[in-house]
């Protein structure tokens, strides 16, 4: 796809599309510094890898990964040079996109993480939008507006189906939005107090909580669905171990190699060789 920039011309709907775009840097591509002036700028990084600065703090970005501005904020944002970047972005605009984001978990934040699901439905949607803009650019404003609105609608609904705020999913119980947030962010560095913090309740409730529905620790059911994980990657990828450690969250492989051989009986390597009656008599320990 080549670049392409829209801007929308309307500014009537109280959650609005502002702008989108695609954008395929090159290892000499400037640095982009501004005062954002949208009410947030959604972006997503399609391939390559590239640095954020925003309100003191710097992030490392690649393939794959999310990051968004808010207006007021002093963004700096550039490609790494060796593995250039290809990006995506929705701007959106109105005077309900703050009410929105309120409910949410991304408040105060600059990146979030995705699951498999969840971004595969985003860049599609992101993507779609972007399309649709370049192959309508002459359609008339107000078509564009019921189109682009009706896009950017499901695109805030996956969003905010994935980080809406704990305490407004009155309708599931507690236990169910537990191992949600563990499905969406195991990949993430987490912990049981992460996950009591981001609950607003103590580790002690966690913990009783954890035991009293699933009979199990907070650590285990991070470990045991991580284990799964690990399992489907080592049967139908060709990823390798160190890959297929930091894809499930663990930073050093060899630590994730230990936890695996604990659980399952076999170290991956070994387990990866399995046939399948052997497999069919694997049980997580």
């Amino acid at each position: 796809m080549e670049d392409f920039w829209y801007h929308s011309q309307s500014i009537a709907t109280p959650i609005s599309l502002s702008q989108c775009g695609y954008e395929s840097y090159q290892a000499n591509s400037t640095v982009r510094r501004y005062t954002v002036q949208q009410k947030w700028i959604f972006h997503y990084v399609l391939s390559g890898k590239g640095f954020l600065e925003v309100d003191g703090q710097h992030y490392e970005l690649k393939k794959n990964n999310v990051f968004f501005f808010f207006q007021g904020q002093k963004v700096r944002y550039y490609t790494d040079k060796a593995q250039p970047w290809t990006l995506i972005w929705l701007g959106v605009q109105g005077e309900k996109i703050f009410d929105f984001l309120d409910e949410t978990t991304l408040v105060n934040k600059h990146t979030a993480t995705l699951t498999d699901d969840m971004t595969s439905n985003i860049k599609k949607i992101m993507l779609e939008i972007i399309q649709d803009n370049r192959e309508q650019i002459d359609e008339s404003e107000s078509l564009k507006e019921l189109r682009n609105t009706a896009a950017l609608y499901d695109f805030l609904y996956r969003i905010k189906k994935t980080f809406l705020l704990p305490s407004l999913n009155t309708n599931r119980p507690t236990e169910v939005n537990i191992v949600d947030y563990i499905n969406n962010h195991y990949m993430d560095n987490i912990s049981p107090l992460n996950i009591a913090e981001h609950f607003n309740i103590s580790y002690s409730q966690l913990y009783k909580l954890c035991m009293s529905k699933f009979h199990s620790s907070p650590k285990k059911i991070i470990t045991n669905h991580r284990m799964r994980v690990s399992v489907d990657l080592l049967l139908d990828s060709d990823a390798t171990i160190k890959e297929i450690a930091h894809r499930i969250g663990y930073k050093d492989e060899f630590l994730f190699s230990k936890t695996f051989s604990k659980n399952m009986g076999y170290c991956p390597s070994k387990f990866r060789k399995l046939d399948k009656e052997q497999l069919k008599n694997i049980r997580f320990k």
